[in-house]
């Protein structure tokens, strides 16, 4: 973006915001932007300073993704949003850094940038506000009856009753009147949402948004062999490389085929790391049950049990990484096979595996996505899997926003939300992105 655009936006977001709003949200946008989440991101800085300054300004037409890839990352007008899905992924991206900030820098910040999965469109937010907006009705009562109303003497009227105590039941009466149309305004706005029909979003969702008990989203983790200290030692001492050289254990030693590895040269790691497809996914969940304001508990490696999946509403994130993907799913339709697969139970010839480039680099996978409301654990479960870790990432953004919901109930059978369904997804990816999945199986019970 130019300094015009940005003296544009400017002027805008003072016209479409009342001011103070205006301000509040430009002084909270610079501290997100100078923090830790954000500051070594050039990219995300951009994308969330595009969308604030679009929101604040009432340009709802400006935030689509294509216009978005043309304005911030200088995409031609016209180019494929599905073959380069560069605002999908920088705007996973822009919430995950956003849920880092509020976690920790921002925690006590009074105003909340929220960017909805789905949408590019930002919300402000005040938490310590929130919770006064309930209807409380004593706001709308009058301060007192009103002028020269019958039968009501005014309280500054020079009207004498000796010998009596002045009549205020009609007074009484007045208030009693407005007190309950007070009530049944308030229990109407209550109908009101209780029988508003909910989004796809809500309805995929709702097993476990439904229940107060806070989810637990469970990611597996990947085993890793780390270089030793002394590895790092000897490989240095032999190519004369300094600490600057080797960056310190991140640095990737190259194993040839003659070479040879004592005892203690690999360091085995079963639970710390996870792949940046899970992560996604991770973030992806998060910031939807955020934004129901519904709590979560996020386990992974060897931290959890079958007790836990017993007592809490979960959704598994992973496939072959995770065994308990692979547990409760193991008797259903579609299940993952041996050697990267997933196959219908029902006709072992139908099976789909990923697709590799020349170079090794995936450029078609799958994902498993179950909805159980029946699960077998006694508690609703929702299942996030690719047979690589695109298909995940793509499986949870498609679960996520409302666009993608649509694409994939439009494809499953009536009554589907009160059955235990699977779908099967295909994603096409592009240097390592995924793009939008299509649904290429369904199956419900």
């Amino acid at each position: 973006m130019g300094n015009s655009a940005e003296v544009v936006h400017s002027q805008d977001r003072m016209s479409g915001a009342p001011e103070p709003l205006a301000t509040q949200v430009q002084k909270t946008l610079y501290d997100v932007l100078k923090s830790v989440p954000f500051r070594a991101s050039k990219q995300s800085q951009q994308l969330l300073q595009y969308i604030v300054d679009q929101s604040l300004a009432g340009h709802l037409e400006r935030l689509k993704e294509r216009i978005i890839g043309a304005e911030v990352f200088g995409r031609r007008v016209d180019y494929d949003t599905n073959e380069d899905p560069i605002v999908r992924a920088r705007a996973a991206e822009v919430r995950k850094r956003l849920a880092q900030y509020y976690v920790g820098e921002g925690n006590s910040c009074q105003i909340r940038i929220e960017i909805s999965p789905g949408s590019y469109l930002a919300t402000f937010s005040d938490p310590g506000k929130a919770r006064l907006k309930e209807p409380v009705a004593t706001e709308i009562l009058p301060v007192g009856p009103p002028a020269q109303q019958e039968g009501i003497p005014h309280p500054e009227s020079s009207v004498d009753l000796p010998h009596s105590v002045p009549d205020i039941s009609g007074f009484r009466s007045f208030r009693l009147g407005i007190l309950s149309i007070a009530l049944v305004l308030a229990a109407s706005g209550i109908m009101a949402l209780i029988l508003r029909p909910r989004s796809p979003l809500e309805k995929f969702w709702s097993p476990l948004l439904g229940t107060s008990k806070s989810i637990l989203i469970y990611t597996g983790a990947n085993p890793v062999y780390m270089p030793s200290d002394q590895l790092i030692e000897r490989y240095k001492a032999t190519h004369h490389l300094s600490d600057l050289d080797t960056a310190g254990h991140e640095f990737l030693i190259p194993i040839s085929d003659d070479q040879k590895l004592g005892a203690g040269d690999l360091l085995e790691m079963k639970n710390e790391f996870a792949t940046l497809g899970d992560v996604s996914a991770n973030v992806s969940v998060a910031s939807l049950l955020t934004h129901f304001n519904h709590a979560f508990d996020l386990r992974s490696g060897e931290d959890v049990a079958f007790g836990d999946l017993r007592q809490s509403p979960s959704v598994l994130i992973g496939a072959f990484n995770n065994p308990w993907t692979l547990q409760m799913t193991g008797d259903l339709p579609f299940v993952f096979g041996s050697g990267l697969t997933i196959k219908d139970q029902s006709d072992p010839k139908r099976q789909w595996h990923p697709v590799y480039s020349s170079e090794n680099k995936i450029q078609v996978d799958y994902a498993l996505i179950a909805r159980l409301p029946h699960s077998k654990t006694g508690e609703p479960l929702i299942t996030i899997a690719g047979i690589t870790q695109s298909g995940t990432r793509a499986a949870a953004e498609f679960i996520t926003s409302p666009q993608g919901i649509r694409d994939l109930v439009s494809s499953a059978p009536a009554g589907w939300s009160n059955k235990n369904v699977e779908f099967v997804l295909q994603t096409k990816v592009v240097n390592d992105i995924p793009t939008s999945p299509t649904v290429v199986a369904v199956r419900a019970w």
